[in-house]
């Protein structure tokens, strides 16, 4: 399942960078194109500040997974948070950088990567310490599958509820499809239980574990809004609420909580 752009939006027209916001639309925040971001025209560094950009979006699960992989590196950023409802991913500025128009993407040094899996692979293959995946070849795989799991087969089955439920103002979607969509997520759930009973240590399962844990979280946001859609994340099993409750402890998993959650 390929990241997308995500419909949650913030309601704003503006980027949110660590320690300040910047009102007033995007111009003044992309004078240059990718020359404000980190990366001139020449492709020679022309930013001063942290190396790294993560250009991210509220609710997103992709991004989401990005987050936490950056933190769990315990890495120096700059945050961009975009908004969906403002056009931001739409800008040409923006399109330079991601032409899919999607979140998430990243700048390093003149260097920018987007596609949530490709860019965790590549913090881990740059940034080794802490890792994000086992060492053994046959449990990093095993922790690969998983996570390709969550968001190739799980995700797209939880976004057609989604669609028709928590994206709707009044959750009013087609009562068929909303059943369909629920009895393939509880499928997909068992399917994820079963896959975690694997001989991998819980300490050495952060990668799929980041890839997993935010599409869980969707579903308890559902169940939190619109109750009578609550099924898929009460039937959640016991490894799976492990997994949760792990992420969940993280010193830094508050930090990235979507900011319009919060709300």
């Amino acid at each position: 399942m390929a990241d997308g752009g995500w419909p949650m939006a913030d309601g704003r027209c503006r980027i949110r960078k660590e320690g300040r916001t910047d009102e007033g639309g995007l111009a003044d925040a992309r004078i240059g194109t990718l020359a404000r971001l980190g990366v001139a025209d020449s492709g020679k560094t022309a930013y001063s500040g942290p190396m790294l950009h993560f250009y991210y979006g509220s609710g997103s699960p992709f991004a989401w997974k990005v987050w936490l992989a950056l933190e769990h590196k315990g890495l120096a950023y700059e945050l961009h948070t975009l908004s969906f409802s403002g056009g931001d991913l739409k800008t040409p500025a923006y399109l330079a950088i991601n032409p899919r128009g999607r979140v998430p993407s990243i700048v390093h040094d003149d260097f920018a990567l987007y596609e949530s899996t490709a860019i965790v692979e590549y913090l881990d293959d740059t940034f080794p310490e802490p890792p994000l995946l086992p060492v053994d070849r046959q449990a990093r795989a095993l922790v690969r599958r998983l996570a390709f799991e969550g968001d190739n087969t799980y995700y797209p089955t939880a976004r057609k509820l989604f669609s028709e439920t928590l994206f709707r103002p009044r959750g009013d979607g087609d009562p068929a499809l909303i059943e369909r969509a629920t009895e393939g997520l509880l499928r997909e759930g068992d399917a994820i239980e079963q896959a975690l009973d694997m001989a991998v240590p819980e300490s050495e399962r952060s990668y799929a574990d980041y890839a997993l844990y935010p599409h869980f979280a969707l579903l308890r946001r559902l169940a939190e809004r619109m109750p009578a859609h609550r099924r898929p994340f009460e039937s959640l099993g016991p490894r799976i609420r492990s997994l949760m409750a792990r992420v969940e402890s993280k010193p830094f998993f508050a930090k990235t909580f979507p900011p319009h959650w919060k709300d």
